[in-house]
Parts: structure tokens; C-alpha cells; sequence
């Protein structure tokens, strides 16, 4: 079984760099990097060998080391930099570390409770209580239970759950992140 993408489409401007490169191997750059500057091996998606006439082949080859972008995966722009570090780590192109930092010091958007608590719900990971980054991750209706929507700093939200209670960032996203309670705490 082949889990590869198909090769990306061949260009124009493609097919001039084989004429101009005869007997080489012309490469596709994941569209997060710029090709003309410097591209990590893991966003090559893979290369079309150009023949002795400058031609391209048909023949690509896929470099099996290729990490798809959040570009590549169709994740719209981010909203903010913890939406951006959720998308990269959510890519593999970043290790995580820094949505904690960056959501305890942003401003997200709550559900807020009947009684001015935040609801917590069972994510089937955990419990856990929703924060969005930004007014385009709010879902079309309140979470059961809410009467309404706060902000709040990601720091406050953190200090007001209970112990054991995570945090699901924007969970309507393609790229949404649950964080456990330990790491909120540290």
C-alpha cells in the first residue's frame, strides 16, 4: 500500500528549470518554504528527474522523510501565535513547548457557566474546559450548559480549573491540541 501523496502538479516554470538543468533532479518544495531559500530535508516532498534533453521524465520520487506543513494540510492562516504554535506542533514541524507560555500569557475565549464558572467536559482523554484564541474558532452554538462567552487571560483560566482539569485549545480546528493539567501546572 502507498500512503504518498500524488507528486504536486508540473508547471511551466517547472518544466523551464528541466530545460535549464538537463540530467538532474529538480525538487518540490512543501509550499510553506520558500524554494529559493533554505528548505529543511523534511520539506522536500520529493524530486522529478529531469532527463539528458532537459525533459521531465514522469519519474518522481517521493523523499520518504516529507513532514506536510500546515500550509500542505489546508489549515487556514493562523488567528494568533498560540493558534500558529498549535498548527506547527499539530504538523510536527515544532516540538509544542511553547503553546503552554504563549497560552497562560494570551487572551482566549470561554464558555462561561450558569453560575459564572467554566464548564469542564469529558473528552473522552479527559476532562477538560474549551479555550478559543480567536472570535473564528468559536463554534456556532454554546457547549452545553453555557449561558454565554468570556475572555480571560490563559493564565486565570488556568488557575480557576480544578485540579485534573485540562485545556482543549480552539477544539473545532483542524489543528486543535488538548493540554493536560500537569502541564498547565508547571
Amino acid at each position: 500500500m502507498n500512503d504518498a501523496p500524488p507528486p504536486p502538479p508540473l508547471t511551466d516554470e517547472l518544466r523551464e528549470r528541466a530545460r535549464r538543468s538537463p540530467g538532474t533532479w529538480l525538487y518540490a518544495v512543501d509550499p510553506f518554504f520558500d524554494p529559493g531559500g533554505e528548505v529543511p530535508p523534511y520539506g522536500v516532498v520529493g524530486a522529478w528527474r529531469a532527463d539528458e534533453r532537459g525533459e521531465i521524465t514522469g519519474e518522481f520520487r517521493h523523499n520518504p522523510n516529507y513532514r506536510p506543513s500546515p500550509v500542505a494540510l489546508g489549515y487556514p492562516e493562523p488567528t494568533d501565535p498560540v493558534d500558529g504554535a498549535v498548527q506547527l506542533s499539530s504538523a510536527g514541524y515544532a516540538t509544542g513547548e511553547e503553546i503552554v507560555p504563549l497560552l497562560l500569557e494570551a487572551q482566549v475565549i470561554v464558555a462561561a457557566g450558569p453560575d459564572g464558572g467554566i464548564p469542564v467536559f469529558d473528552t473522552g482523554e479527559g476532562r477538560a474546559a474549551f479555550a478559543y484564541t480567536a472570535q473564528a474558532h468559536l463554534p456556532g452554538e454554546l457547549p452545553e450548559g453555557a449561558t454565554g462567552w468570556q475572555r480571560i487571560r490563559g493564565g486565570d483560566l488556568a488557575g480557576l480549573l480544578p485540579p485534573g482539569v485540562g485545556v482543549v485549545i480552539n477544539p473545532s480546528s483542524p489543528a486543535g491540541v488538548i493540554l493536560p493539567p500537569a502541564d498547565l501546572r508547571r
